[in-house]
C-alpha cells in the first residue's frame, strides 16, 4: 500500500486518514466544490444531529438524557454545544423584543432607577442567564440526587440537557412575547415560565422513573428548592457587585 506524509501533522501512514492526527490524505485545493462539500457536510450534521435532540428532548426528555449518559451519543448533537447554539439564537431574537416596559421606575431613588433597568436586563439576556446557572444547577441536582450515583460532570450534561430543553420552549413560546404590549410582557412571562420549568420537572422524573417515584418527587422538590436559592443568590450578588460599583463610580465622581 502506498505511505502518505500528513501535510498537516508530517506522519507517514498508509490509507485515506492519518493515523496520528485523523486528516485526510487527499486535501484538495480549496475551491467552490470545497465549499460545497463543506456546507452539505455542515447542514447533514446540523440536520441528524441538532434536529434529532431537539425532538427528543421534547418527546421523551428523561429517557434521552439516561440513554446518551449510558452510551447511546452517535446520534445526538454534543449537549454543550447545543445549549450555546439555542442561547445564542434565543439571546438573538430576544433582542428584538422591547422590555423597556417590562419593570417600569417607581421611585426617585438609586434603587428605585436602576433595579428596574438591571431586571430589564436580566430577562432580555436570558439565554446567558441559563449558561451562567448551569454549574450552580448542577451542583444543585448533583446534592439532591447523589443517591442515585451520577457525578457532577453527569449531572452538568443532564442541566445542558434541560437547558436546552427550556430554550427550545422558550423559542418556541418568544412570537408570543413579539405581540405582546411591553406593560404586559411580565404577566405573559410568568405564564410562560410555567411550562417551561414544567419540563425540566417532566425530564427528572423521567430520568430517574426506574426509582421509587415518592423519593424521586421528594428529591426533584429538593433539587427545586436549591435551584431557587442558587438562582436569587445569584441575582443577589449580582446587584451587590451592580450597586456598589455605582456607588464606587458616585464617590469618584464627587472627588
Amino acid at each position: 500500500m502506498h505511505h502518505h506524509l500528513c501535510k498537516n501533522c508530517e506522519h507517514t501512514f498508509e490509507g485515506n486518514f492519518c493515523s496520528n492526527c485523523g486528516q485526510k490524505t487527499n486535501t484538495v485545493r480549496l475551491n467552490w466544490h470545497f465549499v460545497k462539500e463543506e456546507l452539505q457536510y455542515t447542514f447533514l450534521h446540523i440536520n441528524k444531529g441538532f434536529l434529532f435532540s431537539i425532538k427528543q428532548l421534547l418527546t421523551r426528555p428523561g429517557d434521552t438524557v439516561r440513554e446518551f449518559l449510558e452510551g447511546k451519543r452517535i446520534k445526538h448533537y454534543k449537549p454543550i454545544l447545543l445549549v450555546f447554539v439555542l442561547a445564542g439564537l434565543n439571546g438573538l431574537l430576544s433582542q428584538q423584543i422591547d422590555y423597556k416596559g417590562f419593570m417600569p421606575e417607581s421611585g426617585n431613588n438609586v434603587v428605585a432607577k436602576e433595579m428596574p433597568k438591571m431586571m430589564n436586563w436580566l430577562f432580555s439576556h436570558y439565554a446567558l442567564v441559563e449558561l451562567a446557572l448551569l454549574p450552580l444547577f448542577s451542583l444543585c441536582s448533583w446534592l439532591a440526587f447523589k443517591k442515585y450515583g451520577y457525578n457532577y460532570i453527569e449531572n452538568i450534561i443532564i442541566n445542558c440537557f434541560a437547558s436546552a430543553q427550556r430554550l427550545i420552549i422558550g423559542l418556541l413560546t418568544l412570537p408570543i412575547l413579539f405581540l405582546v404590549d411591553s406593560e404586559y410582557l411580565m404577566a405573559v412571562t410568568s405564564l410562560i415560565s410555567l411550562p417551561v420549568y414544567g419540563v425540566t420537572i417532566w425530564l427528572y422524573l423521567q430520568l430517574y422513573k426506574k426509582h421509587v417515584i415518592g423519593d424521586v418527587i421528594i428529591r426533584t422538590l429538593l433539587f427545586g428548592f436549591l435551584a431557587t436559592i442558587a438562582f436569587f443568590s445569584m441575582i443577589l450578588i449580582s446587584e451587590g457587585i451592580y450597586f456598589f460599583y455605582l456607588y464606587k463610580t458616585d464617590q469618584l465622581k464627587l472627588n
